[in-house]
C-alpha cells in the first residue's frame, strides 16, 4: 500500500505533466483560435444562457480575460474574469516550483503541493464573480462587461 507522500508526489508529478503539455499545446491553440474565429461563426457564438436570460453564466468573461492576460492587462483580465489570473498564477508557480525542483534534482525543495484548498478558493472567485456580474444587471442595470471593454 502507497503512503500519503508517494500518492502526493504522483498527483504533483502527474499534473506537472499535464502543465507541461498544456505549455506545448497554448501556442498552437492561440493560433487555432486566431485563424478559426475569423473563419469560422461558431467560434464567434455569443454564450447561450445570456443570450436566452440576458444574464452572465460562470464562464463569461473568461475568453476575453484569456485574451488580456496575453495581452500583458492583467487588471483587464481580471475584471473579465478573475478565474483567469488567478489559474494562470497557480499554474505558473507550480511549473516554476517544480521546474526549480526537477533541475536540482529534489535539493531545492520547493515545488508547490497540491492541496484541494486551491479548488475551492476557486469554487468561491467564481461565485462571487457570477454573484458580482449578474447582480449589478439585476439591481443596477449595469452591464460589467460592457463597461470594461
Amino acid at each position: 500500500m502507497k503512503n500519503k507522500t508517494t500518492i502526493q508526489t504522483t498527483i504533483e508529478d502527474q499534473l506537472y505533466l499535464i502543465g507541461l503539455i498544456l505549455l506545448l499545446a497554448a501556442p498552437v491553440l492561440v493560433l487555432a483560435y486566431c485563424y478559426l474565429r475569423a473563419r469560422l461563426p461558431l467560434f464567434a457564438m455569443p454564450c447561450l444562457l445570456r443570450t436566452l436570460t440576458g444574464y452572465y453564466c460562470p464562464g463569461c468573461g473568461g475568453t476575453r480575460a484569456v485574451w488580456a492576460l496575453l495581452h500583458l492587462q492583467l487588471w483587464r483580465s481580471f475584471c473579465y474574469h478573475p478565474m483567469v489570473p488567478y489559474g494562470a498564477a497557480l499554474y505558473a508557480w507550480f511549473m516554476l516550483s517544480h521546474t526549480i525542483e526537477k533541475i536540482s534534482h529534489h535539493r531545492l525543495r520547493i515545488g508547490m503541493k497540491w492541496n484541494p484548498l486551491w479548488l475551492w478558493i476557486a469554487l468561491v472567485i467564481l461565485l462571487l464573480n457570477v454573484l458580482v456580474k449578474d447582480g449589478a444587471l439585476l439591481l443596477f442595470h449595469v452591464d460589467l462587461l460592457q463597461i470594461i471593454s
